[in-house]
């Protein structure tokens, strides 16, 4: 199975080939005008596909737009060659071996965010729950419990500065296209539905 798969939902983006679960290339950039890197960049990697996997959110509306508005173009009216995945998914998956609890963190705007849990367990079968939050109430999760936090809403949590004994990975906290890629694969394989091609957005 061919799948090319790009990620909008941040600054970060990126575009990824898999031939089944194997990763055969990936290019990130980062760029305040993701349509004219997008642009460059498929023409660079275009090859012919089965399945294109996009980002369906939460995260930057004009990212998110882009993305999906791309998908639909590239696959000439076949809506069915796409496959959304949602920034949760793609992100966990980074973590799907460590038995550990993990936060996952997205701004929405101002001083609302969007967050996910993780509890060691990744389940192909659905998507991870997408939950919305006040700073206030983010902040008191944070505080009781013990998770290690990710994503990359933490660049919008100075607040975390003032907190003792805070756990967080900044490396892995950003969605990659090959990582949305590797779940599509799986969830096409168990033939699990796409998630509905429709965008989340941070705002």
């Amino acid at each position: 199975m061919k799948i090319l798969s790009i990620e909008t939902t941040t600054n970060f983006g990126s575009i990824a080939i898999l031939q089944d679960d194997i990763i055969k290339k990936e290019i990130f950039f980062e760029s305040s005008d993701l349509a004219a890197e997008l642009v460059e960049k498929l023409n660079y990697v275009y090859e012919e596909f089965d399945y294109l996997v996009v980002d369906s959110g939460p995260g930057s509306w004009t990212g998110i737009r882009l993305g999906i508005s791309f998908a639909k173009g590239l696959v000439l009216g076949q809506i069915d060659k796409i496959y959304a995945v949602n920034v949760f998914d793609s992100i966990f998956y980074s973590f799907k071996d460590i038995k550990a609890k993990f936060l996952c963190i997205i701004h929405c705007s101002r001083d609302i965010f969007y967050y996910s849990e993780f509890n060691g367990r990744f389940n192909y079968k659905k998507s991870f729950r997408i939950k919305k939050i006040v700073l206030k109430d983010l902040l008191s999760i944070i505080k009781k419990r013990d998770y290690i936090l990710i994503g990359p809403g933490l660049i919008n949590l100075k607040e975390l500065t003032k907190l003792e004994r805070i756990k967080t990975n900044y490396f892995l906290s950003y969605p990659r296209a090959s990582l949305n890629g590797l779940v599509a694969y799986k969830k096409i394989k168990n033939k699990i539905p796409s998630a509905r091609l429709e965008p989340i957005y941070g705002k």
